[in-house]
């Protein structure tokens, strides 16, 4: 049944999804064709103007495909579970496991398929406009397979891990907030401003018992300084098991509200 209810999500959120990335890369096509007349210095006058906003809406569909696939997929969640559409999912021969899981899969696919048909756009761009030209595409995958190369598996496996984990922990969040706002009829916004404090207040902690270990000359910091980020421990493995557990936890409030304090518009 899991399988099915993530198809579903698809199919909803891919309305917007798809048609984003759809025009995401035919502007990255366009816009490397201008960039290609504009190294050859020719003059156009109002059409130079005009390739200029094509590279300007080429960004902007950038933005678009990264923030608002972000944005579809948590005004879905809302309105599937929270909305009026929720009466119809729980009377669905599934638990509530099975939609929640559902739902945060299909935005981590999402974020996947976002991420490599940006890369994709990109190297589109390069390609159409002649800044490498195909007879130098065998050097510059040399160069990208060098670079992965010196860098072992080990690392790249948690760096994966890391933003999995971290891009669950965001939609999470969203999931939990909507969720418990929601099961209140009355000051909603002030549940949500206790919540994120609350969790801003847990997360410094975390960061204040790293810092600690760390201090304590309990081995070095992972990604980066000490400052760089709230996950930052003594190795990759208590990093993400910090993570992971901290999704865990919000997973577990998600659920509970849902479950159990339901309050749908």
């Amino acid at each position: 049944m899991l399988g099915k209810l993530m198809k579903h999500e698809f199919r909803a959120t891919g309305r917007i999804g798809l048609p984003l990335c759809g025009i995401m890369m035919a502007l990255s096509v366009v816009a490397g064709m201008v960039i290609r007349l504009w190294s050859d210095n020719l003059e156009y006058g109002w059409r130079e103007q005009a390739g200029s906003i094509i590279i300007f809406l080429y960004g902007l569909s950038v933005f678009a495909v990264g923030i608002g696939i972000f944005i579809v997929l948590m005004q879905h969640y809302k309105r599937n579970l929270l909305g009026d559409e929720g009466y119809l999912m729980r009377t669905l021969p599934v638990n509530i496991h099975e939609l929640l899981l559902s739902k945060l899969f299909v935005a981590l696919l999402w974020y996947i398929a976002s991420i490599l048909l940006t890369m994709l756009s990109g190297l589109v761009v390069v390609f159409i406009s002649g800044e490498v030209k195909l007879s130098e595409f065998g050097g510059l995958m040399d160069v990208i397979r060098d670079g992965l190369a010196s860098t072992d598996a080990y690392t790249w496996l948690c760096a994966f891990l890391a933003y999995i984990g971290g891009m669950s922990l965001l939609t999470l969040l969203f999931y939990a907030d909507y969720a418990m706002t929601q099961s209140f009829s009355k000051h909603k916004v002030l549940y949500s401003v206790i919540f994120v404090v609350v969790f801003i207040v847990l997360l410094r902690l975390v960061f204040w018992f790293n810092s600690a270990l760390v201090a304590s000359g309990f081995g070095a910091p992972y990604f980066g300084s000490n400052e760089s980020g709230v996950y930052v421990s003594h190795g990759a493995e208590v990093g993400l098991i910090e993570l992971y557990l901290s999704c865990v936890l919000v997973y577990f409030i998600t659920w509970a509200f849902l479950k159990y304090k339901p309050n749908l518009e």
